[in-house]
């Protein structure tokens, strides 16, 4: 019992990891708070929470902070791109009767690139968080790894799926929700990093 209940046991890991989402999730809703600044902080807080799940400890608002600084710009920008074309998407679907006959034939095409941005958002913060690349890369990236690893892709949606169903049914859990999916993603992401840079976060490897 001792074990179990001291600093290094599996209560005091899990209570870190509770305390690290519940702050995580605070500092996300603190800096999304404009709304344009909410790509920055997706991507800091998957900044933080793929560190954490290959054991990389850190100082949570250091590391929150120091990746929402240096991504600001590219992660601004991204985020207002992904707004955009969401908007756009969701306004021809929603006016596609004005298209007559040729509706049945245009809206299966709006649809499947609704969800080919979807899956690609799951994807672009946390690329923007480990990768350096350009804007053009990102997206190049988003959309190769989220359409070669559906299983993946698969797995974050119903991650997603799940922490918004509990959100909706607790509304204090609602507070907690981007961090505890960020947290609970971060592994099959991490997954799928590492085909890729098989050496990421291992000791002694740069970042």
């Amino acid at each position: 019992m001792g074990g179990f209940f001291s600093l290094d046991g599996p209560f005091a890991r899990f209570g870190n990891m509770v305390f690290d989402v519940m702050m995580l999730s605070l500092l996300w809703l603190v800096f999304s708070i404009p709304i344009f600044t909410a790509g920055a902080a997706t991507v800091s807080l998957f900044y933080v929470t793929t560190r954490r799940v290959s054991n990389k400890e850190g100082y949570l608002f250091r590391d929150f902070w120091n990746s929402f600084r240096s991504n600001f710009k590219q992660a601004t920008v991204c985020w207002l791109i992904i707004l955009l074309l969401a908007a756009v998407l969701f306004i021809n679907i929603l006016n596609i009767d004005i298209l007559g006959g040729a509706a049945p034939f245009i809206l299966p095409i709006q649809i499947f690139l609704a969800l080919e941005l979807f899956i690609i958002s799951l994807y672009v913060f946390p690329i923007i968080a480990r990768f350096e690349l350009t804007f053009t890369e990102v997206f190049k990236n988003a959309f190769f790894m989220a359409n070669r690893h559906l299983l993946m892709t698969l797995a974050l949606i119903i991650i997603g799926a799940g922490v918004l169903v509990i959100s909706l049914s607790t509304i204090l859990f609602f507070l907690f929700a981007m961090g505890t999916y960020a947290t609970l993603a971060a592994y099959p992401i991490m997954r799928v990093f590492r085909k890729y840079r098989p050496e990421m976060d291992k000791d002694g490897m740069l970042e």
